[in-house]
């Protein structure tokens, strides 16, 4: 819950998957995300130069980003979470995409 709660308060960011915090058992801890005018490619790398690593492009997830209209070319940023990853290191993770939008406006 806390990091899609902190990526939905983040402007321009859409959130793919089950985001109802009554069905978040329902969703497994990897989430895909896009920004309105940043490219996947651009947030994982700026992600990357902070020392977070993700995943960005289509996953091979061909069919479900033609389904949502995502162009195949750029795909989503996933950020999968672990049974070891901590309060602070998602805290991290959604105040350094935070930071990239910001620097982008």
């Amino acid at each position: 819950n806390r990091l899609i709660d902190g990526l939905a308060h983040i402007p321009g960011i859409s959130i793919y998957g089950i985001t109802n915090p009554n069905r978040v058992h329902q969703r497994v801890p990897t989430i895909s995300i896009r920004h309105n005018k940043l490219k996947p490619t651009e947030i994982a790398k700026s992600l990357a130069n902070s020392g977070i690593f993700v995943w960005h492009g289509h996953n091979y997830a061909y069919e479900p980003t033609r389904f949502l209209n995502i162009p195949e070319d750029e795909g989503v940023v996933r950020v999968g979470l672990a049974h070891y990853n901590t309060d602070e290191e998602i805290t991290r993770v959604v105040e350094t995409i935070d930071a990239i939008v910001a620097n982008a406006r």
